[in-house]
């Protein structure tokens, strides 16, 4: 590979030598100290290969054994560049729009929200920039996993906020919680889950449970108040004043759980740390691999990354680079003891049990049972108590 790419720099040039006398031309171009490649005799004459540098050393054994030299082809770089020299003006735009467009793939140019229903996009937008997430800026520098968590803690509508990054397009993915769907009791306040109230607060309606009672998920804690209005026969034309919604405060002790089983003994596939990086170019769906084509690991998974230029609104720049990286699998046999068995499953229990939990709320207990499992496992489940706002509006 070196040696070609010797060659491809200093530049090679293919001539035919034509004359009564090619032995001596041959005799004298090597005294000259002058290497011919590739010489072939022909109909015509003689074919060789002979670098860009000593061509001009032929002129002297040419004189002297009466040898007509033709040009049959140049190669390599000398010639390209003298190419792409005359072309100055063109070299000058390609490196301009291939800086422009280096330049442009790095930056955020559109941000866009999906999954959300209830939540306005221009809300989540809003919020998103004065985290410092938006438009032109560097996409680098982005903390998006930090933004996303600050994200739904400012967003108490949202279960779950993930943002990605695809090319210039950072992709806001909203997952909403889910309401209690009682069409008959849109306006009232109903619970989320149940638990047990600890503390009434209603700004406006009429309460319907009381301290100390055992809710459950949809039951109504607030009712919303009658509407105050009169509506005469002769005011019948005029649109009817939207009905009164209850307000308030319903906070209540909530249970959670969630068990975990760890095995004392498991065979399992984990990634080795050994990356090979293949990078190709994408013109639609057809790929062309420049490096990396196939995976040089016995056992490997791959993740594919597509880095695209988003030049305006929703036109893409046609070719799109894909980066390809090959992780090693490697099979590992794992021996564990009792203690580090309980501790794994502890472990997964609890992040478990944090999934369910609304982010934000605290938690006012949590104990941990060791449960009887199967033979050569240990099982644990761990259970939380936490105090929140149990009201929320029933969906229409």
């Amino acid at each position: 590979m070196f040696e070609w790419l010797r060659t491809f720099w200093y530049g090679r040039i293919l001539f035919l030598a034509r004359g009564e006398q090619l032995a001596r031309f041959v005799n004298l171009v090597s005294k000259d100290g002058v290497i011919l490649y590739h010489t072939q005799r022909s109909e015509h004459g003689m074919r060789a290969q002979i670098k860009l540098a000593d061509f001009r050393r032929l002129r002297r054994s040419a004189r002297l054994t009466h040898t007509r030299i033709h040009i049959v082809a140049k190669y390599g770089w000398p010639f390209v560049a003298a190419r792409w020299w005359r072309r100055k003006g063109l070299l000058i735009g390609i490196i301009i729009i291939a800086s422009v467009l280096t330049f442009l793939s790095q930056l955020v140019l559109s941000i866009s929200v999906l999954g959300n229903k209830n939540l306005m996009t221009a809300e989540v937008l809003e919020r998103a920039e004065k985290l410092g997430l938006k438009t032109y800026v560097h996409s680098k520098d982005l903390d998006l996993n930090g933004i996303a968590k600050a994200l739904q803690e400012q967003l108490p509508d949202a279960a779950w906020i993930g943002i990605e990054r695809h090319g210039t397009n950072i992709e806001i993915r909203v997952s909403e919680k889910i309401r209690p769907t009682i069409p008959e009791e849109a306006g009232n306040l109903v619970a989320s889950r149940a638990g047990i109230v600890k503390e009434i607060m209603v700004i406006e309606g009429t309460p319907q449970i009381h301290e100390g009672e055992t809710v459950r998920a949809g039951q109504v804690l607030i009712s919303s108040p009658p509407a105050n209005y009169s509506q005469s026969a002769q005011d019948k034309s005029k649109p009817t004043p939207p009905a009164a919604v209850a307000r308030g405060f319903v906070r209540a002790r909530v249970w959670y759980s969630a068990e975990a089983q760890v095995p004392l003994v498991e065979d399992k596939m984990e990634e080795s740390g050994k990356i090979a990086v293949g990078r190709g170019i994408k013109f639609g769906s057809r790929v062309i691999m420049l490096t990396a084509q196939n995976s040089p690991f016995d056992q490997s998974c791959k993740e594919e990354i597509i880095q695209s230029a988003k030049l305006w609104r929703n036109w893409r720049f046609p070719v799109e680079g894909i980066k390809v990286n090959h992780i090693e699998l490697r099979n590992v046999h794992i021996e564990r003891s009792v203690a580090e068995a309980r501790k794994l499953a502890e472990q997964a229990a609890r992040l478990e049990v944090q999934k369910k939990i609304t982010q934000g709320v605290p938690i006012v207990e949590e104990i941990v049972r060791v449960l009887p499992g199967n033979s050569g496992s240990e099982r644990v489940r761990v259970e939380v108590e936490t105090y929140e706002d149990l009201a929320v509006y029933a969906n229409p």
